[in-house]
């Protein structure tokens, strides 16, 4: 789950992010039910492997979809924290936690959400990268 690691590093790294939600709070995986809000989970959806000819590389060109889901107390907070998200996950490349990385692009926004009773606010934002993983 490489393509999980890339974010959550950037995630919990990125100040701007963290002054507001701390790492602690940016989980790989589901967040627990007694979190303090706000909290982020970060979830492997689905990875598609370069296949190449010789199938013998020492790497292939991986591409992982990859959902952050940003949970917070009120709407204006929801909303407020994914724009941090976007900005701390930029078109990236390069080696990030030990993991060469080809490219981190913003995909698809989720719908906004709410559960009354538990009194929260979230919303899911989709990542593409584009990493290099053993075969």
């Amino acid at each position: 789950m490489s393509d999980v690691k890339v974010v959550r590093y950037l995630l919990a790294n990125n100040a701007n992010l963290i002054a507001v939600v701390p790492a602690t709070k940016i989980m790989a995986g589901v967040v627990p039910i007694a979190t303090v809000l706000p909290a982020i989970a970060v979830n492997h959806i689905s990875t598609l492997s370069r296949n190449i000819v010789s199938m013998s590389a020492a790497t292939v060109l991986a591409t992982s979809r990859v959902q952050v889901t940003v949970m917070a107390k009120t709407y204006a907070e929801q909303k407020s924290i994914l724009e941090l998200v976007r900005k701390a996950l930029p078109n990236t490349n390069g080696s990030v936690n030990g993991i060469t990385v080809d490219s981190i692009i913003p995909d698809i926004a989720g719908p906004d959400l709410r559960d009354d009773d538990a009194g929260i606010y979230f919303q899911s934002r989709d990542f593409i990268v584009k990493f290099q993983e053993s075969p």
